[in-house]
């Protein structure tokens, strides 16, 4: 069988959308012991070239992220805007999000996923500026999202990439 994902080994995460992060996050720290991580936030506009339902978009969300030797475990609380986390929570509640993959190359497999019946519905840049995310459905399936992370520091050209070089 072939792999929709060229490099489909690279778990990163699993993700709980939340009504109230600090809570869940408490809880979650509460549960293993480990310390409640630091408050971060999705990048703001200029900087996250967001597209949300195909159009661009303001999205925002507050993030914490508890980190094990093998995976991450993130918790967001979205802001009050339509997006891909505003979306599932109103209609699910709180719970499971996404699962998220690394990519060395985001163009290929995005390709691949519409190809599979995973559309895309929210993609935007890091706000660390080292690279980028996309959400595509998969709730008939999986119950939630797949997310691709790309990071500039080991992606592979694209087709994007190489058309910039000519």
């Amino acid at each position: 069988m072939n792999a929709i994902l060229g490099g489909g080994t690279h778990l990163l995460q699993i993700c709980f959308v939340t009504h109230t992060l600090e809570e869940s996050a408490g809880w979650f720290a509460r549960l293993t012991g480990l310390p409640l991580p630091p408050l971060s936030y999705a990048a703001e506009r200029d900087k996250a070239q967001a597209i949300y339902d195909g159009r661009p978009a303001r999205v925002g969300c507050r993030i914490m992220m508890f980190h094990f030797d093998n995976i991450d475990l993130e918790f967001i609380e979205p802001g009050p805007e339509p997006s891909a986390w505003r979306d599932l929570l109103e209609r699910k509640g709180p719970g499971f999000h996404h699962i998220a993959f690394k990519t060395r190359n985001l163009t290929r497999d995005t390709v691949e996923l519409e190809k599979a019946g995973h559309s895309l519905i929210q993609r935007g840049e890091f706000q660390s500026g080292t690279g980028r995310y996309a959400y595509f459905g998969a709730e008939d399936v999986l119950g939630g999202l797949i997310e691709l992370l790309e990071y500039d520091r080991d992606k592979e050209k694209q087709n994007r990439d190489k058309e910039k070089q000519n």
